[in-house]
């Protein structure tokens, strides 16, 4: 198993989202983290409508009244917890999530 430190914990503010990169076996991953009740969530970067990227500027990947994820082309509607897809053109579909585990106050990536 591969870790990557992504960012100390305090970095990251409630309701809000960081995007990364990183580099692994499989090639570039591009992810994305999101805090709620000081958990961290994280997700790669695709819609799974079209597979293309969720934001259309850094670090945005939430609807504006800061509920839910939202992809930026579609509109489409993502649970913060889960990824779950609850409205748009992939209903019913998730996003891929990715193994994050908070320690010491850092937020790893682990693969």
């Amino acid at each position: 198993m591969t870790t990557h430190l992504l960012c100390h914990n305090d970095d990251l503010p409630e309701n809000k989202t960081r995007s990364f990169s990183v580099e692994s076996q499989q090639g570039k991953i591009d992810l994305f983290v999101v805090k709620i009740d000081n958990k961290v969530y994280g997700y790669k970067n695709l819609c799974p409508h079209l597979g293309i990227p969720l934001n259309w500027q850094p670090d945005e990947f939430l609807s504006i009244e800061e509920t839910h994820i939202q992809c930026a082309t579609h509109g489409a509607l993502f649970t913060m917890e889960t990824g779950d897809c609850i409205a748009g053109p992939c209903s019913g579909d998730k996003l891929s999530s990715l193994n994050i585990e908070q320690r010491d106050n850092e937020v790893w990536l682990q693969l």
